[in-house]
This record gives C-alpha cells, structure tokens and sequence, in this order.
C-alpha cells in the first residue's frame, strides 16, 4: 500500500545502462539517504553486488565498468541533478527513460561527472 502512495512522486536513484538495457533502482526523497544536503539512494557498488547476487549481472563485471550514474535532490537549493557517465547522456532517448521512470520534474540539472566514467570514456580522455 505504502508503495502505491508512492507511485508517480520524484524519486532520486542510481543506474546502469548494461548491454542497452537500463538498471534503474530508486526511492522516493521520503525514503532517501541524507548526505549532507544532498538526497541520495544507495551506493552503486553495494547494489551491483546485490544485482550479482540475484544473477541480474555477471559475477565477474565490475560495477565501476559499465557506464553508469545518479540523481541527486539538493535540498539547499531543492533541485535535482543527474550525473552521468558520457556515454549515457549522448544518448538522449536513455536521459528521458531515467528522467520519466524518476519523475523528476521539468528541468533537472544534468551533467556529466568525473567520478562517473567507464573504462570507454576514460580512453577517450586519455
């Protein structure tokens, strides 16, 4: 029931874009962890280890190697950032996937992120 209550309200998460197919997992910002002012859902390795775990993704793919990314709640400014590896922001129809399954409303800031590139995009800058 709690779960249908919240169906439809902005969500922050993380993501994976694996083989073409997005890995999403998200929570409302009532159910958000708070790094500092930031609202956050959980770390990316501790959840891949999780999708590895379940058979979602190969045991031996690492979760820094597939392009991946977060979106954040700044309650300071009470906006909402996507940061993401290169490879998923040229990819416009893959951005508006993540902004519609997080409902975020119009406008998210979105940028790409030093912390957020795969080994792909690391030899581009190389």
């Amino acid at each position: 029931m709690a779960e249908e209550q919240n169906q439809g309200l902005p969500r922050v998460g993380i993501f994976w874009l694996w083989q073409g197919r997005l890995i999403l997992h998200s929570v409302v910002l009532s159910k958000a962890e708070s790094w500092g002012r930031f609202l956050n859902a959980v770390g990316h390795e501790g959840y891949w280890r999780h999708l590895q775990r379940t058979g979602a993704v190969p045991a031996e793919v690492e979760y820094d190697s597939v392009p991946r990314g977060r979106v954040v709640y700044d309650s300071g400014s009470a906006s909402y950032y996507l940061y993401a590896d290169r490879c998923i922001l040229a990819d416009q129809k893959m951005v508006k996937a993540i902004l519609a399954q997080l409902h975020l409303p119009d406008h998210p800031q979105i940028s790409p992120d030093p912390h957020y590139r795969c080994p792909n995009c690391q030899n581009l800058l190389a």
